[in-house]
């Protein structure tokens, strides 16, 4: 089957959907691909087209996109739908149950595919499962390409890039994510979000058996000491602020990369170890607690499903199923530091 679709969403008429679509719809408007979206419903797709239109002020998206009815629990529609594009974005999730029958999808189709999620787990999961299945199928399997964990590995790979040219050996790389939102002290999380980190948490003690299967050779690290760091006070480019260990999937994601650049490219690793930036100690106070008491209900089955049923009242309100306004994600933004 000819592949008539440049690139195609799957899973659009969800929140992260949503805004994909409207920047996938500028990007083809500038450059002239031919894009597709695709998802359960007909109608919530031509719906979510309409106001991708209305937001962009880009019109006849309703007429001029392709729209595809497909299910993740029917892999049929998933490898006819994977056969109409080049390249699949898949932004459904939580990835751990969504995930791999759409990446099969693609190797059955010879379909590039691209995800954003931010799931250690799943991520390493389909490297060790499908690699070698993508190679020889001559596909791209690219996760992690949002927030979580595309800037840090990019700055990493450049910081790392930037001191070999100059003959300069560095043993660390620490990244420093700050999150601004002015206005909104609420649901500034999406509960699929939530969803992943309490599944993720949950499952966190088979990470270390997979690990063992999937880095098969131990990586020759710079021996200079490294400090281990967990709740501290720092100043960087003159601003102070208290910072705590992130996390989300970014560690997970650069040391893939440090694992290919020593065995495929025979490049020396850096250890990388991200931090999230915290406002105040209160706030690291706030942080811990509820922290705890997250840690603590995902060991258990009754504990995980109080954190799904009552996500607003175990994340003091930051955490809603409706996830941040268009206000909200107007007014915010993040920058990530590297530090050497």
């Amino acid at each position: 089957m000819s592949k008539r679709l440049d690139v195609l969403i799957f899973g659009a008429t969800g929140y992260t959907g949503q805004y994909v679509i409207e920047e996938m719809a500028r990007k083809a408007n500038q450059f002239g691909f031919k894009w597709g979206i695709a998802g359960r419903t007909a109608n919530k797709l031509k719906q979510v087209l309409q106001e991708a239109s209305n937001v962009t002020g880009i019109e006849n998206l309703t007429s001029n996109v392709d729209t595809i009815v497909a299910n993740v629990t029917n892999q049929q529609s998933l490898i006819d739908m994977c056969a109409h594009t080049k390249v699949l974005v898949n932004c459904v999730g939580p990835y751990r149950h969504y995930g791999e029958p759409v990446v099969q999808a693609c190797l059955q189709a010879r379909t590039h595919y691209i995800d954003i999620c931010g799931e250690p787990q799943f991520l390493e999961t389909i490297q060790l499962k499908y690699d070698s299945q993508a190679q020889e199928r001559e596909i791209t399997i690219v996760g992690s390409c949002g927030l979580d964990s595309l800037i840090a590995d990019l700055g990493a790979e450049t910081i790392r890039q930037e001191c070999e040219q100059n003959n300069f050996e560095i043993a660390l790389i620490e990244s420093y994510l700050a999150l601004n939102a002015p206005q909104a002290t609420r649901g500034l999380i999406h509960f699929a979000t939530w969803e992943a980190a309490v599944y993720g948490l949950h499952h966190a003690n088979e990470l270390k058996a997979l690990r063992r299967k999937l880095f098969e050779q131990k990586l020759p690290y710079s021996k200079h000491k490294i400090e281990r760091k967990s709740i501290f006070k720092t100043t960087i480019q003159g601003k102070s602020f208290w910072a705590v260990p992130f996390p989300g999937s970014d560690k997970s994601v650069v040391q893939r990369t440090q694992y290919f650049n020593y065995t495929k490219l025979n490049k020396k690793p850096i250890r990388f170890q991200p931090y999230f930036q915290m406002p105040s100690f209160i706030s690291v106070v706030k942080l811990v607690f509820f922290g705890f008491i997250f840690s603590l209900f995902t060991k258990f089955k009754l504990g995980m499903q109080c954190l799904l049923k009552f996500p607003g009242l175990f994340s003091a309100g930051f955490v809603t199923k409706e996830g941040p306004t268009r206000t909200d994600c107007a007014q915010a933004s993040f920058n990530m530091t590297f530090v050497t």
